[in-house]
């Protein structure tokens, strides 16, 4: 027997249990979309808020950076200040988005170049940055985002979990206002 069957109808309580369910249930999925869109956001909006930005791995010739796809952030630095085993972004020319990461030999400064480890030379004007961090899956889908569609389905999801909470909230008020309706009754 419901614990809300406190008028003596049995049909009353299990109505409002099935409600309260039911908002539970909403509540949950809400946030789990809302956990979902920050997820995705947040590993490229943040670090841009710290001067810091992001780009997906082209090549990685350091062995360390993991697979193609992987997002990596970078910080622009004094272009004296690369030495040898900074980890450094080559921008490719093909792409934006996509760099390729090594290893730094050597600097020289009035060449305009830096000497990377696997024997090339790369002109400062094509280092995106020093790598400073890595994320794998979460900075890839994150990456992904940005895409036309993928913002379609941020927006699409982050309206999901806004709509799931607020018809929570709704189903709630309705407990609350069937509870203290049957208080009223029974009081009368």
């Amino acid at each position: 027997m419901s614990k809300y069957a406190n008028n003596g109808n049995k049909a009353d309580g299990q109505q409002m249990d099935g409600k309260k369910g039911k908002r539970r249930m909403f509540t949950a999925f809400g946030y789990v979309l809302m956990i979902v869109f920050l997820l995705t956001v947040l590993p490229v909006v943040l670090p841009a808020i710290f001067g810091y930005h992001t780009h997906t791995v082209g090549t990685d010739a350091t062995g360390n950076i993991s697979n193609h796809g992987s997002v990596v952030y970078l910080k622009a630095v004094d272009k004296d200040s690369y030495t040898e085993g900074n980890v450094v972004a080559v921008q490719e020319s093909d792409s934006s988005r996509d760099v390729d990461v090594y290893y730094v030999d050597g600097n020289d400064s009035t060449a305009q170049t830096i000497t990377l480890r696997d024997g090339d030379t790369a002109a400062y004007d094509k280092i995106a940055g020093k790598v400073v961090a890595k994320t794998p899956l979460i900075g890839y889908l994150s990456q992904l985002c940005f895409s036309v569609a993928g913002i379609v389905v941020t927006v699409l999801i982050f309206a999901a979990g806004l709509g799931m909470m607020m018809y929570a909230n709704k189903i709630g008020k309705e407990i609350n206002d069937d509870h203290y309706g049957q208080k009223r009754i029974i009081s009368d």
